[in-house]
């Protein structure tokens, strides 16, 4: 029985502290979210505004946000998601640091675009934080 109470200890112990470590990430990875300009035109909440909502974007094909209209989405971007294209981090990441490029090079089309006057973040560390707080926004 002590042993048992000992050891629900330690393990309540280790999940507090993970879940305080965890707190700083969040909120470097929703605060890479609003200050790299996402939250300027999308949520994750759900609400769609300029753009479409991003809650629970990972594993939804491209241009297929429910709720949010496709005549909204660029040409290119309901063509990706006719291709097949679904977001992942890897997906995400390539996007997110270009997004022009990355449906140019996906639709293998130098003439695809997207709606968005954002032209891209090179930080790599940014982008990561950014795949992050989406993968938590479910």
């Amino acid at each position: 029985m002590k042993h048992a109470s000992l050891m629900a200890a330690a393990v309540a112990g280790i999940a507090a502290s993970m879940m305080v470590a965890a707190a700083p990430v969040q909120a470097d990875a929703a605060k890479a979210f609003k200050g790299n300009r996402c939250a300027q035109c999308h949520t994750v909440s759900g609400k769609h505004t300029i753009g479409p909502s991003l809650n629970g974007v990972i594993g939804r094909k491209a241009g297929t946000a429910e709720g949010f209209k496709t005549s909204r989405y660029s040409k290119s971007m309901v063509a990706a998601g006719e291709k097949g294209l679904v977001w992942d981090a890897k997906t995400l990441d390539a996007y997110i640091a270009n997004p022009k490029k990355f449906l140019q090079d996906y639709l293998g089309d130098p003439k695809a675009t997207t709606k968005m006057a954002y032209p891209g973040l090179k930080k790599e560390d940014q982008r990561a934080l950014i795949i992050e707080y989406l993968k938590s926004a479910k």
